[in-house]
């Protein structure tokens, strides 16, 4: 089973990259705006795999982090979600607002992706609430109160780069978890480093 891969980009599609690993060229699935943060063709990449087995061949998913990973194949156990609809919600939704958005179960925000429908929406909500419950618990997700004047200038802030309110939120609350004992103006560039770059 492949898990990683470490390698050249050759070619690069809006859904797809090609991967010269060693001579060996591998195909790998993977959502837009991952592809978009790849870097040019010539670049060094490392990529987190998931292979999805079928009785006509095999498909490589790939993320940038661990983390999507699991979310992804948390994603796959949904009745209706096969790997090209977890790889769209993917491509349309950052990692932490998926997390955020099942924990609390705000169906809305899937229901806004093209190609998924109410039942699936609430499908994915219902689901898989225990298991991102299960892991924000062990994790110890931090989601910090939007009263709290921190996080909305540090929102703030992020959305005046261009990003939008939701992926702002997310990153904020991830990156004052990470760093509880920072302060507004050190949190700001980790903040825009992990926007840039969703490896973490």
């Amino acid at each position: 089973m492949i898990i990683k891969l470490k390698g050249q980009i050759e070619n690069l599609d809006e859904d797809c990259v090609d991967l010269d690993v060693k001579g060996v060229v591998y195909r790998v699935l993977m959502s837009k705006k991952n592809v978009l943060r790849l870097g040019p063709i010539g670049t060094q990449v490392i990529i987190f795999i998931y292979e999805i087995i079928k009785e006509d061949g095999r498909i490589l998913a790939g993320f940038l982090d661990s983390e999507e990973r699991e979310t992804f194949i948390d994603l796959l156990t949904v009745q209706g979600v096969g790997g090209k609809m977890a790889i769209n919600i993917m491509s349309n939704l950052e990692n932490e607002v998926i997390i955020q958005s099942i924990h609390k179960e705000d169906s809305q925000i899937f229901r806004n992706i093209s190609g998924v429908g109410n039942k699936l929406a609430l499908r994915i909500i219902n689901e898989l609430k225990e298991k991102i419950k299960k892991k924000i618990i062990e994790k110890k997700v931090f989601t910090p109160h939007k009263n709290n004047s921190v996080f909305q200038d540090l929102v703030s802030c992020l959305m005046n780069l261009g990003f939008s309110e939701k992926i702002c939120e997310s990153t904020a609350s991830y990156v004052i978890n990470e760093n509880q004992n920072k302060k507004l103006e050190e949190l700001i560039p980790i903040a825009v480093k992990s926007l840039s770059n969703p490896s973490r």
